[in-house]
C-alpha cells in the first residue's frame, strides 16, 4: 500500500500542476481581465456590466457585500480527470457603500 501511495501522490500533484487551462481560458486570465475592467470604487452597475461582458454568472449577496460568480459557459470549467474534479470560483467584494473593493479568482479541486 505504501508503494502505491508513493506512486499515486506524485501523479495527482503532477495532474494538478498541469491543470492550468480551464477550457481555453486560465484563472489568471480571468483575474487579469477583472483587474483591468474594475477599479476600486466602481458601482454595482459597473461590476455587473463587467461580469456580464466576461460571460460570468453571478449572485450578489447584499448582506455580505459579495458577488459569488463562476464562468457561465461550461466549456470554461476545468478539465476533469478520473480521480478529481475542479471548478472556477470568483468572488467580488464590495464595501459598505456597495462599491468595488477587491476580487479573488481561484480553481478549487476535489477528489477521492
Amino acid at each position: 500500500m505504501k508503494k502505491f501511495l508513493v506512486f499515486l501522490v506524485p501523479i495527482i500533484f503532477l495532474l494538478s500542476y498541469c491543470q492550468k487551462n480551464i477550457g481555453g481560458i486560465t484563472a489568471s486570465e480571468i483575474d487579469k481581465e477583472l483587474s483591468s475592467a474594475l477599479k476600486v470604487g466602481d458601482s454595482l452597475e459597473k461590476i455587473e456590466i463587467s461580469l456580464n461582458k466576461l460571460n460570468i454568472g453571478y449572485h450578489y449577496d447584499s448582506d455580505l457585500g459579495l458577488f459569488d460568480a463562476s464562468p457561465k459557459d461550461k466549456n470554461y470549467n476545468c478539465v476533469r480527470y478520473f480521480l478529481y474534479d475542479c471548478a472556477v470560483l470568483i468572488k467580488v467584494y464590495t464595501d459598505d457603500t456597495q462599491r468595488y473593493k477587491a476580487h479573488n479568482v481561484e480553481v478549487i479541486y476535489s477528489g477521492i
